[in-house]
């Protein structure tokens, strides 16, 4: 699925401010795509946007906030907060079915509580949508399922579901729901330097086994400094901690879906020293590689 089949037209003189255009006759937005996709990049756009990962894991970039994410994720995002999910796939390796979402505008929800009270405790969920709102638990699970069935219903009944998953939001147990983004954090540091994020997220993700610092600011046109500064403003992270994740993402990756010796999937990853690719691993997910492997065996 293109942009345009989803109804999501990047506007050429905007970076990655994305536009999304609505059905005439609904205010209310639902597709879905798989990854990699045109669509699966570090962006932004007026609307809220709700959004279920269906199928593996990786990481959410949201704002300044980085965190890891499996097949059941739901997320809110606020208006104009930018916003990526990075999946840890295999090199070649497509995810078909990966995000279903809906859009839809602020507007549109303050009208509904100015028409229905009942619903004025969705202005509270919409704020903390601006710091990247996650469920989990049993609250992602039900938000998730109701997402998804938007996508077979019409669109009057699309409008109960998106009260339904709101409402999700609203009463989801404080242990079910977080946000992403630091309190402090300002959108306004992005807007413009969104086509240099993608292009340093594109080259850090295609050459993940053997990308430096000095690559990554010669591929962004910047001098290694620069992009330094830039790329921690920007993504909230450090580039070497944003790499190691991504590599031990990808080590994961292979390690549950490949029979590869792990000295081989060690060297994929990116790391040429056995006991530093153990110990970064360990780092990140609390076990060695061959410990994981056996975790999660089917």
């Amino acid at each position: 699925m293109d942009a345009r089949d989803a109804g999501m037209i990047p506007y050429s003189d905007a970076g990655s401010l994305e536009v999304i255009v609505p059905d005439g006759d609904a205010a209310i937005r639902w597709s879905s795509h798989g990854y990699p996709s045109a669509l699966a990049r570090w962006h932004y756009h007026p609307q809220i946007e709700i959004h279920l990962i269906r199928e593996g894991s990786g990481q959410l970039m949201a704002g300044d906030g980085l965190m890891p994410f499996e097949a059941g994720h739901v997320a809110m995002i606020g208006s104009n907060l930018p916003h990526n999910w990075l999946s840890d796939i295999i090199p070649g390796e497509r995810l078909a079915h990966r995000d279903v979402l809906c859009h839809v505008r602020p507007q549109t929800l303050r009208l509904l509580a100015s028409a229905f009270p009942e619903t004025a405790g969705f202005e509270q969920v919409v704020r903390r949508a601006s710091h990247a709102l996650v469920l989990s638990g049993n609250s992602a699970h039900e938000a998730g399922g109701l997402l998804e069935t938007m996508g077979e219903h019409d669109a009057a009944r699309r409008v109960a579901d998106l009260i339904a998953i709101l409402t999700v939001f609203q009463q989801a147990p404080a242990d079910e729901v977080r946000t992403v983004v630091t309190p402090g954090y300002n959108p306004q540091v992005a807007f413009g330097v969104e086509d240099d994020v993608n292009v340093a997220i594109a080259y850090i993700s295609s050459h993940l086994d053997t990308v430096t610092l000095s690559d990554a600011a010669e591929a962004a046109s910047m001098s290694v400094s620069t992009f330094s500064r830039f790329f921690k403003r920007v993504a909230g992270i450090g580039f070497a901690d944003f790499v190691r994740r991504l590599r031990v993402g990808r080590a994961c990756r292979l390690l549950t879906c490949t029979d590869l010796p792990i000295a081989r999937i060690q060297r994929m990853s990116g790391y040429d020293n056995a006991s530093n690719f153990n110990r970064r691993f360990r780092d990140e997910t609390g076990m060695t590689p061959s410990q994981y492997r056996r975790a999660h065996a089917s």
